[in-house]
């Protein structure tokens, strides 16, 4: 994974170097961890609230950004916890002053943004999103993307799970990958949310979440 992380910062004329297991820029020093379970939750964290930015600097460059959105700060900590445990390093949670009760944890960090665009996830608006291969092939990092995705993008009723998205594309992924785990995905259905098309399943409620450890308590 560092390697391939490493080949894409070469890319962009990125400068880094490598050091006992880090990833060094002219700013920061990253560890970098091999793909696992605890990074495929996050990315499934990413895939549902979070989102991957690229911004050209005036001076020249970019501005490289890993956001999760969320109204819970207590679960922004958690997951803080798990990045500082992946890459030993610590984002910064704040509050969006355009919404209500909605808040944020931001990492400025080009190492860890192309780590997770290495994994597979897109620069950008999600405007097309599919499990990434190298979740998709292995069957328990895909139960930990998917745990990752309902915490975001899920609403769980006592023994179910409904999962909404406005790909249906993706919706039919994810149900096939539910039908691994004999999760019995309903069929994809549709509703409207101010004129627009959502979709979304319901499968069993037997996925280990934040939110189903939370609400347990």
């Amino acid at each position: 994974m560092l390697k391939e992380v490493s080949s894409r910062l070469k890319e962009y004329n990125i400068f880094h170097k490598i050091e006992n297991g880090f990833l060094v820029t002219r700013k920061t020093r990253v560890k970098i961890p091999p793909i696992s379970s605890k990074v495929s939750y996050l990315t499934g964290v990413l895939t549902g609230d979070g989102n991957l930015t690229m911004v050209k600097r005036m001076k020249g460059g970019f501005h490289y950004t890993v956001k999760i959105t969320s109204n819970s700060t207590d679960y922004l900590n958690y997951l803080n916890t798990r990045f500082r445990e992946l890459f030993s390093i610590k984002g910064e949670i704040g509050k969006d002053n355009r919404k209500m009760n909605t808040f944020f944890l931001i990492f400025r960090n080009v190492c860890i943004f192309w780590y997770f665009v290495t994994v597979g996830l897109c620069i950008g608006r999600k405007i097309n999103p599919s499990i990434p291969h190298k979740i998709r092939t292995n069957r328990k990092f895909l139960i930990t993307y998917l745990s990752g995705l309902v915490d975001t993008d899920g609403h769980i009723n006592r023994n179910r799970i409904q999962l909404k998205q406005k790909s249906k594309s993706f919706l039919e992924e994810i149900k096939q990958a539910l039908k691994l785990f004999k999760l019995s995905p309903t069929e994809v259905k549709v509703n409207y949310t101010k004129s627009m098309p959502y979709y979304y399943i319901r499968f069993d409620n037997r996925l280990f979440c934040y939110k189903v450890a939370t609400v347990a308590q």
